[in-house]
């Protein structure tokens, strides 16, 4: 199924049990819920999300699709943990699972982020 890699490139085992180039992308699917909580209202949403991360394995540096660099916390062969503005990201990289949650107060509104799905190795989207 893998063609023999490149000499100039480096492959290893991925976190999903394929061997990958040092830099690979993950396409992911997620639940988002987000409340906000007003001093008036509360009011929640909650909608299907796709994103992507970039993973760089050997500068151990996370990016989503869009270059936007992503805080890393923890990076090994379970689990990638990264903070991107107010929302912290847990990847199991055993069995893809992602999870996701943050929140932020201003003005006397709390609004809270919190979101679950599954990553999967795919084809980078075309820019």
């Amino acid at each position: 199924m893998w063609a023999n890699p490149a000499p100039s490139r480096i492959w290893r085992l991925s976190a999903f049990g394929r061997r990958s180039e040092a830099r690979s992308y993950l396409s992911c699917l997620a639940k988002k819920v987000v409340i906000v909580d007003a001093p008036k209202a509360t009011i929640s949403s909650s909608a299907e999300e796709n994103f992507g991360f970039w993973i760089d394995e050997p500068a151990k540096i996370v990016t989503f699709a869009d270059g936007k660099k992503l805080n890393v916390r923890r990076f090994d062969d379970h689990w990638i943990s990264a903070v991107s503005g107010d929302v912290s990201y847990e990847l199991d990289r055993q069995n893809g699972n992602l999870t996701f949650a943050g929140s932020t107060m201003k003005d006397g509104i709390a609004t809270t982020i919190i979101g679950a799905g599954r990553c999967t190795a795919a084809t980078a989207p075309a820019r």
